[in-house]
């Protein structure tokens, strides 16, 4: 018997230690450059192919090796190819897929999708996803601001502001936890994301309310 056969059940454990080690890559990979000793990485994730070659995990561990390579192209190929396959059991992967699908601005209803289908799956992970602030507080009583309007979305649970540079500039991003049980939709959190667009005397008056993921309206608020 091939020694592959004979370790098949061993490797698939050790695929799944690896997934718990790509978390902090997926999540500081727009903090600067993580040391992963690519090199040793990829010859694990080669291994782990020829053992359980087009499987879910598998699929996800190459699709951190081509992001790693800075082959975005094939990061999302693989992505949904695993996604595609119905995999259920992969937290990081469904995570990972629904804040690619946020990062690259895909339709609203994709997101939520992919957003629903991971939290039906993984109801009380611990996992994040974050969205990009088009300009972040300027002072503690903005962030008390932001902070009581994603409050007010029914499915966020907690959100924690977050500042980073990407190449030259300073920009900002809110992480966001989740409520189990409930249904996401990603226009409300970019609408309460988008109150600090609104001057100070104006946040208490008006609420915006998004379409899409870039088109919304202010709408008054009732008393105001």
């Amino acid at each position: 018997m091939a020694w592959h056969r004979r370790y098949r059940m061993l490797m698939g454990i050790y695929a799944i230690a690896l997934l718990v080690g790509v978390r902090e890559y997926i999540v500081s990979r727009s903090q600067g450059p993580v040391d992963l000793q690519s090199e040793k990485w990829s010859e694990m994730t080669d291994v782990v192919a020829g053992v359980n070659p087009g499987n879910p995990d598998t699929q996800f561990l190459e699709a951190i090796q081509a992001m790693q390579g800075g082959d975005e192209e094939e990061f999302v190929r693989r992505m949904e190819e695993a996604v595609a396959s119905g995999v259920k059991h992969n937290d990081l992967l469904l995570r990972s897929y629904a804040q690619h699908l946020l990062n690259s601005g895909a339709d609203y209803r994709l997101i939520n999708s992919a957003a629903d289908r991971w939290r039906e799956n993984h109801p009380f992970s611990a996992e994040t996803l974050w969205l990009s602030l088009a300009a972040g507080p300027t002072s503690q009583a903005e962030a008390a601001v932001l902070r009581r309007a994603m409050a007010e979305v029914p499915w966020i649970y907690d959100s924690e502001l977050e500042s980073f540079r990407e190449g030259e500039s300073q920009r900002w991003r809110v992480v966001l936890s989740f409520r189990p049980g409930q249904a996401i939709d990603i226009r409300e959190a970019v609408a309460a994301s988008s109150i600090l667009s609104l001057p100070p005397e104006q946040r208490s008056l008006y609420e915006i309310e998004c379409y899409t993921l870039e088109e919304c309206r202010l709408l008054r608020r009732s008393g105001g």
